[in-house]
């Protein structure tokens, strides 16, 4: 077809093999075929060129009709936000819940005020199978608990930090990491929003080794904690600032660690999915940089978007 419209725009089968880089013998063998397939003339012969009859302009109409159907399969459907009128599964953990989508609902909200969010708890068992079967569209936290089949972007660097409730009296005398085992620490249980084990690895590692006075069972439930108790605890930065609590500088502190949007490789083309993932990464890049610049951490920090990658960054 494309070569056929060559021949009906320039009337040369030399110059259409020029322009193709194809020889004038495959040329013909083209115009052969044309020749076959179609039931009357579709080039007069003449001392210049050909000529294109009647009938070869009606059909070069409709191929070029067919032709831009077929470009259209590759060229991207255009997503208008504000004419989207449906519920999306957003997965978070306790940590994205708090710190995370109340931005990010908010801002996808102004642009596509059509959209409903169900949020849905972070399950380290079932978040896969979930964002497979479309019960939701991604996924937000920390990219090592997500299924090693999920495809993902960073959005920022994290990191725990001490915290003591707004009136403590033993925050003047915490200055670095051998004064947390001096004083009472609240601890978490380990859950898809912390990670004991390294907060605990990090104490140990500096020679802190005190047994938690109260193991709570979410975040949630430290400031009020922290409201009648004068202990301290290690909880990701963002979430110190969305409880506000008061953050300890220690003069060494626990390693990064990513906070990344998830999706399914059956949605990588979809172009809502594209849409909110592109949202998360523009308004949920800047929440880790909110607490990350308190202490000159990297915020945003783009990853090898639409690549599988392992449970661990």
């Amino acid at each position: 077809m494309r070569i056929f419209l060559r021949l009906v725009r320039e009337k040369s089968a030399s110059k259409v093999a020029f322009e193709t880089g194809m020889s004038q013998q495959a040329i013909s063998g083209y115009l052969k075929r044309l020749r076959d397939a179609l039931p009357h003339e579709i080039f007069l012969r003449h001392s210049n060129g050909i000529e294109p009859t009647d009938f070869a302009l009606e059909v070069a109409r409709k191929f070029e009709r067919a032709l831009d159907e077929v470009d259209g399969v590759f060229r991207p459907e255009m997503f208008d936000p504000a004419s989207v009128d449906r519920c999306v599964g957003v997965i978070a953990n306790e940590y994205a819940q708090m710190s995370m989508l109340p931005r990010f609902l908010a801002r996808v909200r102004e642009a596509a005020p059509g959209i409903r969010f169900k949020v849905l708890d972070f399950d380290g068992a079932t978040h896969a199978a979930q964002l497979a079967k479309g019960d939701a569209e991604l996924v937000l936290g920390f990219s090592a608990f997500f299924d090693g089949s999920l495809m993902r972007t960073a959005l920022a660097d994290e990191q725990y930090c001490c915290v003591v409730g707004e009136g403590s009296r033993i925050a003047g005398e915490i200055r670095d990491v051998a004064d947390v085992g001096k004083f009472a620490r609240v601890d978490f249980a380990h859950s898809s929003s912390y990670s004991g084990d390294l907060v605990s690895q990090f104490l140990a590692a500096h020679g802190v080794r005190c047994a938690p006075v109260a193991t709570l069972a979410c975040y949630t439930s430290l400031k009020p904690f922290l409201d009648f108790n004068d202990a301290l605890a290690f909880v990701p930065r963002s979430v110190a600032t969305a409880c506000r609590l008061r953050c300890i500088d220690l003069d060494v502190m626990p390693e990064v660690f990513s906070v990344a949007v998830g999706w399914h490789r059956r949605t990588s083309g979809n172009p809502m999915g594209i849409w909110l993932r592109e949202m998360a990464g523009r308004c949920l890049g800047d929440v880790g940089a909110d607490a990350a610049s308190k202490r000159g951490l990297p915020g945003h920090r783009a990853t090898r978007a639409g690549t599988p990658l392992s449970g661990q960054e």
